[in-house]
């Protein structure tokens, strides 16, 4: 199947909003976000995020559908402009395995260099090893845990925080 993979605008409001609820429901341990909260934004809210907050990036299947989704969030400040974070990475079950995953963060890759950012940081919930070994394959390397990061359902969970250099610089050690 082929994808469309494109930065989303205030006209994909609906579709992002579903999606993004859907990937909430389903898999809380994986957000910062809660499902509870987001069913609370408005639309103007929903919009708002698309526009200013943060660059999303979304995957069109050919049927037209928007089935996955990733974010870029630079870093405003002076002293960590140089940095910038994927967020919000989902895509749709069925979707899975096509290689739709790679090509999302590919995109935020390219638009965290483009913002000028030298390092693109993530998070991603431990034990969940698809997304551990593909940010793996694609050059992050873990610097750190954060140990009950999320709490869901009376549960913790861990992160991985990863990194991946953006100009080449090895960090040091």
């Amino acid at each position: 199947m082929n994808y469309e993979i494109r930065r989303l605008t205030a006209a994909d409001a609906v579709a992002y909003r579903q999606i993004r609820l859907d990937a909430l429901r389903l898999h809380p341990e994986a957000f910062s976000a809660a499902y509870e909260d987001e069913t609370t934004l408005n639309m103007e809210q929903v919009v708002e995020r698309l526009t200013t907050t943060v660059t999303m990036f979304g995957a069109f299947a050919e049927t037209g559908g928007l089935v996955g989704m990733v974010g870029l969030r630079l870093n405003r400040g002076a002293k960590v402009r140089h940095k910038a974070d994927l967020i919000s990475m989902f895509v749709d079950a069925a979707h899975r395995g096509s290689g739709v995953s790679r090509r999302l963060v590919e995109a935020v890759i390219a638009g965290a260099r483009e913002a000028g950012a030298v390092e693109l940081q993530l998070f991603v919930t431990a034990g969940n090893a698809p997304a551990q070994r593909m940010y793996r394959d694609m050059g992050f390397t873990v610097f750190g845990v954060e140990r009950r990061a999320l709490k869901v359902g009376g549960r913790f969970y861990d992160q991985e925080l990863m990194a991946l250099d953006l100009d080449g610089a090895q960090p040091p050690g």
